[in-house]
């Protein structure tokens, strides 16, 4: 389709109509009361109106018998009635020039009933002919912050340069609430289910010159035109970081998709093909879409991808070589003179001065942590440094301890001289309680400040060489399009 900017009204409306709520329907009701309801809470001050045949009033609300019938152009018309109701709606939508339909109702091709999928082929022919810009069917619409418009769950209400675009209603809602967890805030948040009429390339297209997003993430099962997709993300992730969750790669996940979206997924070989040709970001969970966007927002762009690893434990250097190695990150030695430094506090038995470098010593003195991160970083063979602190040990010595080692590699991570990047890793060495509810805490608190923290060792070391490729590959395609 010819991308229409008519649709930014959807993304900002003023008037929003809201068809299928019950007469009978409480606050607590399912379907459209959940919108109307996460309207009011996100403080929507523009109006609603609310649609029922058999209704005059509904919760406060003055009903009226069809969209055709409200005074005023409607900007977003969200549909939550019975699949078998939607046709005619949708007619009813196009006489009354209600151009921007989110409809929000399953039970159509994804079903597997030869009966639902001819009505969603109906429902598909109908909006097509009526120019409608339609979001779904299947699908939980739109959350734009700014706007104050969200999904049935509250959503947060602060902005940020995020934007996706998720097939997937269940991974959309989760999203936009853990989001916050990693520092992750959104522009807009797109849903689009079985994308009878807009598909992914058309949001694409829309995120792509929108001044307000700078990371585009997406989900997706399935996409109509390829080769329309290939493009846009080939031309878009020159300007804004692409990061791609495409579901359904293996057999079983194919068949999951057929019945989620009804989409037709393709093979793995042509989506493994899209991100060698675009060098967009592949990622393959929630968590790791939250930690690869984290990794987008705060990690300062390195040189290369020589990681310098800080620990403690002989177990944990292995775990640390085989992680990174996994992903393509080198560890490269320290330099002698680096080394020789690291030396005069850290002891030969049980600890190490290669890389990665073991010392418990420093989890007990902040001031040898200082002498270590600094010695690290400053080698010239290393480009971003992976802090993996010793809560414990700290603690032995007394909680401000734990305050002093925490805001140290906070202030390192944010403003070493090196200027390099510095992430941090928190997991619990000994299974204590407030240990554990420290590092949950501090997984939350530090991407407020602008600090990525990761999970895992190997989640790091993924979203770490995830972002390392995208800004070689960045720097090729540049190169080669000059």
């Amino acid at each position: 389709m010819v991308w229409d900017p008519a649709f930014e009204s959807a993304f900002h409306p003023k008037v929003v109509a809201i068809v299928g709520i019950s007469a009978k329907a409480s606050l607590n009701s399912p379907g459209g009361t959940r919108f109307l309801n996460t309207y009011q809470k996100m403080g929507f001050a523009g109006k609603i109106y609310l649609v029922n045949v058999n209704a005059t009033e509904i919760l406060g609300y003055k009903a009226y018998p069809s969209v055709s019938a409200i005074p005023e152009p409607v900007d977003l018309v969200i549909i939550t009635a019975p699949a078998k109701a939607i046709p005619e709606i949708l007619e009813d939508c196009i006489a009354a020039k209600a151009k921007n339909v989110h409809l929000f109702t399953a039970g159509f091709e994804e079903t597997g009933v030869e009966e639902a999928k001819e009505l969603g082929k109906r429902v598909r022919e109908i909006a097509l002919r009526g120019g409608i810009r339609m979001l779904g069917p299947n699908c939980m619409g739109l959350y734009v912050p700014e706007g104050h418009i969200g999904y049935m769950h509250v959503p947060p209400l602060k902005s940020g340069p995020v934007s996706y675009v998720f097939q997937s209603g269940g991974h959309s809602d989760w999203f936009s609430q853990h989001g916050p967890n990693y520092g992750i805030y959104f522009s807009k948040g797109i849903s689009y289910g079985n994308g009878y009429v807009l598909d992914s390339p058309d949001f694409l297209e829309y995120l792509a010159s929108d001044p307000e997003t700078k990371i585009i993430c997406m989900y997706l099962e399935g996409v109509r035109d390829g080769q329309r997709l290939l493009k846009l993300v080939r031309e878009t992730n020159l300007q804004k970081p692409i990061i791609i969750w495409k579901g359904g790669l293996t057999e079983a996940g194919s068949k999951a998709v057929s019945s989620h979206t009804g989409s037709l997924v393709g093979q793995s070989a042509i989506w493994q093909a899209l991100f060698a040709q675009t060098g967009a970001v592949q990622v393959s969970s929630p968590e790791e879409m939250a930690e690869t966007t984290m990794t987008f927002l705060y990690v300062k762009k390195p040189a290369g991808k020589r990681v310098g690893v800080i620990g403690m434990g002989g177990g944990v250097s292995v775990y640390a070589a085989d992680a990174c190695g996994r992903e393509g990150l080198e560890l490269p030695s320290l330099s002698q003179s680096t080394r020789d430094e690291l030396n005069k506090f850290i002891p030969e038995a049980g600890g190490s001065t290669k890389n990665p470098v073991d010392c418990g010593a420093v989890f007990v003195d902040v001031s040898l942590l200082v002498r270590e991160m600094d010695l690290v970083a400053a080698d010239p063979s290393i480009d971003i440094v992976i802090l993996m602190p010793h809560l414990n040990l700290a603690r032995n010595i007394g909680p401000e301890q734990v305050d002093k080692l925490v805001n140290y590699m906070t202030d390192f991570a944010l403003n070493n001289r090196y200027n390099k990047p510095v992430v941090i890793v928190f997991h619990s060495f000994i299974n204590e309680d407030w240990e554990n509810e420290l590092s949950t805490k501090l997984k939350i608190e530090l991407p407020q400040k602008g600090v990525a923290v990761y999970n895992t060792l190997s989640g790091a070391a993924r979203a770490l060489a995830g972002f390392c490729r995208y800004q070689r590959t960045r720097e090729d395609f540049t190169r080669v399009n000059s």
